[in-house]
């Protein structure tokens, strides 16, 4: 009985000191003195010459540089690229709703399993990694950068896409999906 109101006595002496401690923090930050504002220093003569140098050197570029030390310079971007454009080559936000299945697999993913001649042109049986087959015939979209089937022969499947590079520049893929892997017309011609 004893130790337990020696030890709510401490408890009690402990938490007074913390309430001070507190209080006193609070109050020695707030004072009546106003704050001590930052005056600017005066321009050393190293600075201004220094300034001088940047101003020739400016003028020497062909921008004219007023008294107050600003320049009428301006940017010219023709025949330049976007600094602001990523220089990463596809990396732009894709829309994925009303997509074909086809669009949404890169053409790595996809394999020709057939392809029949049907009157007048052939049609290509393409499968997906889940094991779906699609019909495909020439002008049909496939794969997520916009690739466009433009030939269909007896053996493969050309698919061509529009991309641009870094620069800007609109430039063709042409991509052939062949109905055997070259290990298999290999193997058959044995």
């Amino acid at each position: 009985m004893i130790s337990f109101s020696l030890c709510m006595r401490f408890v009690d002496i402990k938490m007074k000191a913390c309430i001070l401690l507190t209080l006193l923090i609070i109050f020695s930050g707030c004072s009546e003195q106003p704050v001590n504002t930052v005056s600017q220093a005066p321009v050393s003569k190293p600075a201004t010459e220094a300034k001088q140098k940047s101003s020739e050197a400016v003028l020497m570029a062909g921008a004219e540089v007023t008294e107050d030390g600003k320049s009428d310079y301006n940017y010219k971007p023709a025949g330049r690229r976007d600094p602001f454009m990523s220089l990463i080559l596809g990396l732009k936000e894709k829309k994925v709703a009303g997509l074909t299945p086809l669009q949404l697999r890169s053409l790595g993913e996809l394999k020709v399993i057939g392809i029949v001649w049907e009157g007048r042109s052939y049609v290509a049986m393409i499968e997906t990694p889940d094991g779906k087959g699609y019909m495909v015939r020439e002008g049909v979209l496939v794969g997520p950068e916009g690739g466009v089937v433009r030939k269909i022969s007896a053996e493969a499947v050309n698919i061509e896409e529009v991309f641009t590079d870094f620069n800007g520049r609109k430039k063709t893929k042409m991509t052939v999906l062949g109905l055997r892997s070259k290990e298999e017309a290999v193997d058959e011609d044995n």
